[in-house]
């Protein structure tokens, strides 16, 4: 990324993930020049490139891993889901992220690159209802803060971005009014949206960001300004 002279952001990339914000994403990256490849989960990341006609080998300078899984934005209680619930929106995530993270390794490796992902921040505010959704976003926050340090060694750093869940998926617009929904963005509805994630995907692809890794960073607006 930083190899060519007066360019910031990647030259190649891989997005994993079917959310509105993988979307924002993919698209904000073609438009900053890079090539990218798009990966319905994490275990596809090596298939998805070569089918983008990029050099496996070669690597690539930036995975992002951006899921959702449909009906997590939806509240209920935890007593009253099935094992076969509990699997599909708190576990399968978990192993989706694994994977992509497995995958990624060695993408990223010849190139020193970066591996972003994107998890809910209601974990970290706190929400009714939404246990599932929310197992899973520190769980994978989690893996990606073990994997900040252990790749740390092989020039490969790892951003964990935290949005509010109203930017992953038009869903999570059921949840307005709730307990979910008490924290108004200092910025505007603009700095909650997917393409706001976007766009901290690119800043995070600048030169200076070399030097961050394993930090999550709060995508609300400065609705909660977490220290």
């Amino acid at each position: 990324m930083a190899g060519e002279p007066g360019r910031h952001g990647p030259r190649t990339a891989v997005v994993v993930g079917p959310s509105d914000v993988a979307t924002a994403v993919v698209d904000t990256l073609r438009a900053a020049g890079a090539q990218v490849a798009v990966a319905e989960a994490g275990g596809d990341l090596a298939a998805a490139v070569r089918d983008a006609g990029l050099d496996v080998a070669a690597g690539v300078d930036l995975v992002v891993h951006a899921p959702y899984t449909p009906g997590s934005a939806t509240p209920g209680a935890v007593v009253d889901l099935s094992p076969q619930d509990w699997d599909r929106l708190a576990e399968e995530p978990i192993r989706h992220g694994l994977t992509a993270l497995q995958g990624a390794h060695p993408l990223l490796t010849p190139t020193g690159g970066r591996f972003v992902l994107v998890a809910p921040s209601v974990a970290i505010e706190g929400g009714a209802g939404l246990v599932p959704l929310a197992t899973a976003a520190e769980s994978l926050r989690a893996l990606g803060k073990s994997a900040a340090r252990r790749w740390a060694r092989d020039g490969v750093t790892v951003h964990l971005l935290a949005p509010t869940v109203f930017a992953l998926d038009a869903e999570a617009e059921g949840l307005r009014g709730t307990d979910v929904d008490r924290s108004e963005s200092a910025l505007g509805e603009d700095a909650m949206s997917p393409q706001a994630v976007a766009d901290v995907v690119l800043l995070l692809c600048a030169p200076g960001a070399r030097h961050l890794t394993g930090s999550t960073f709060a995508l609300d607006g400065g609705a909660l300004m977490v220290p």
